[in-house]
């Protein structure tokens, strides 16, 4: 789903996909979830409520089943670690001439 910004601190921005009913909102902490059997309805009044967090925390949060979706972190490759860091300790040295 493309979401769209929103411009609201609480709630960065929202998807919906009516084919399925799914609301998606990423929130300011960086967390994403998905609402299921939300009408297209409460999508489009989220959209003009003047405070999406309070709209989202009043219409949606307790209403409707959700579950989060954030992708999890990108484990990073200890090769690179390494490699960062040996660049790193070369690069001090360089300094220190």
């Amino acid at each position: 789903m493309k979401r769209t910004p929103l411009q609201s601190s609480a709630v960065v921005s929202a998807a919906y996909d009516p084919s399925n009913e799914t609301l998606e909102l990423e929130f300011s902490s960086g967390r994403i979830y998905q609402y299921a059997g939300v009408p297209q309805g409460a999508y489009d009044w989220l959209l003009r409520a003047p405070s999406k967090g309070a709209f989202v925390s009043r219409m949606i949060s307790d209403r409707y089943a959700y579950r989060d979706v954030t992708p999890a972190p990108a484990e990073a490759d200890p090769q690179d670690l390494a490699e960062a860091l040996r660049a790193s300790i070369r690069a001090r040295h360089r300094n220190k001439d």
